[in-house]
């Protein structure tokens, strides 16, 4: 059996902190449930394996029973103003299309054309919004187990993006500027929404035909990867925003070989200028030039210019085989697996760096983003030059 990474001090007192949270908050159990099909068994080191999913499959079950046929007619009416039957032609009410923790979707009609109907769950939404008053009960241990770090900030920016993501309309205003900069491109359609009937809490949108990626393995797994990538790598440039929550049940495959996408989902304005110095960064790292690496990190104000020779070698080391092979490699839950046992034999000087670190706090949702997507993509275990094209895409976006 694999040992137990060694966990510093302070950092174990912020995981002891974090359990507390989830058991006064509710909703921590609804943040974890989201994590199920993203944290499966074979893409997570085996030291720590049997602990992260089960975590995940016991806070899926206990957050995503399915609301009744009459409670969603209720909540669609208030939301509507008016009775259902006065407002879709139909509407499948007894077979949810998908349930999550935080909404529930429905197959319905809509003068004549099939659409989507999603429906936040109310006890949920209110539970969330009460949990994040608690948040602040992290503050100390964080700020102990990460010194430089401006964790108030880090987490007023949690909030914000939280609420955001519990607002259906602000989703929709996102979806619908996601598909204006995606419309001109082959190879990818968008779900178009309606915009008189999604509300704060009810989000209606075209029903795009055919399996999800996690339902189904594509005929070119190749072609699918590499429209994903340059879909969410190429986000920040053509539509300046970064989409941070990538998942193979948001992602359809099209009867004629294209890739739909159900809803960019959570997303966060990102400047040109920082997207140019993500670029700076990947650059040197595929030079393998350690010195414009650091002096990258630095530039961004993620670390202090000492500290990049030591970022350096822990990216080298846990990422190596998959981004620095210089051509193809297969991207792979094993692959994944063994990244993530790599940086977890070297947790030690990782946290030390974290320690250091003074990112924006808007640099979470990028990292939430590459690590979504790769956890997204293993499942197809397409061979590509990974760092080549997300390098490409980045600069490019769909051009």
């Amino acid at each position: 059996m694999a040992s137990e990474p060694r966990i510093p001090p302070a950092l174990a007192g912020l995981i002891d902190a974090g359990r507390a949270f989830a058991e006064q908050a509710p909703s921590a159990r609804v943040n974890l449930a989201r994590l199920d099909g993203v944290v499966r068994p074979g893409i997570v080191p085996a030291a720590v394996r049997e602990r992260a999913v089960a975590a995940v499959e016991r806070a899926s079950t206990a957050t995503t029973t399915p609301l009744s046929g009459n409670e969603v007619e209720r909540l669609l009416r208030n939301a509507w103003d008016d009775p259902v039957s006065r407002v879709l032609d139909d509407i499948d009410l007894d077979e949810p299309l998908a349930v999550r923790p935080h909404a529930q979707t429905h197959r319905a009609v809509l003068d004549g054309e099939p659409v989507a109907v999603k429906v936040a769950r109310p006890r949920v939404v209110a539970a969330v919004r009460a949990d994040l008053a608690l948040i602040d009960m992290l503050a100390g241990p964080a700020a102990a187990a990460f010194p430089a770090l401006d964790v108030r900030a880090v987490f007023g920016e949690v909030r914000e993006r939280v609420m955001d993501e519990l607002d259906f309309e602000h989703e929709g205003e996102i979806h619908r500027r996601v598909a204006r900069g995606l419309r001109r491109f082959d190879g990818i359609e968008v779900a178009r929404v309606n915009d008189e009937l999604t509300t704060h809490d009810v989000h209606v949108s075209e029903l795009l035909e055919g399996p999800t990626l996690a339902d189904s393995h594509p005929n070119d797994p190749g072609k699918v990867a590499r429209v994903l990538v340059r879909a969410f790598l190429g986000a920040p440039r053509t539509v300046g925003m970064v989409l941070a929550n990538p998942r193979a049940n948001d992602v359809v495959l099209l009867p004629d070989g294209g890739v739909g996408l159900i809803g960019p989902g959570a997303a966060r304005a990102v400047p040109r200028s920082r997207v140019d110095e993500w670029i700076a960064t990947l650059e040197a790292l595929q030079a393998r030039d350690e010195a414009a690496f650091g002096s990258a990190l630095a530039a961004q104000g993620l670390l202090p210019a000492d500290a990049g020779r030591a970022a350096y070698a822990i990216v080298e080391e846990s990422l190596g085989p998959l981004l620095l092979m210089g051509g193809p490699t297969v991207l792979d839950d094993e692959a994944l697996a063994a990244a993530g046992a790599r940086a977890l034999d070297r947790v030690d000087t990782i946290v030390g760096l974290v320690g250091q670190a003074t990112p924006d706090p808007a640099d979470l949702w990028p990292l939430r983003m590459l690590a979504q997507l790769a956890a997204t993509l293993a499942p197809l275990g397409a061979e590509e030059d990974w760092l080549d094209l997300a390098l490409a895409a980045l600069r490019n976006g769909w051009r």
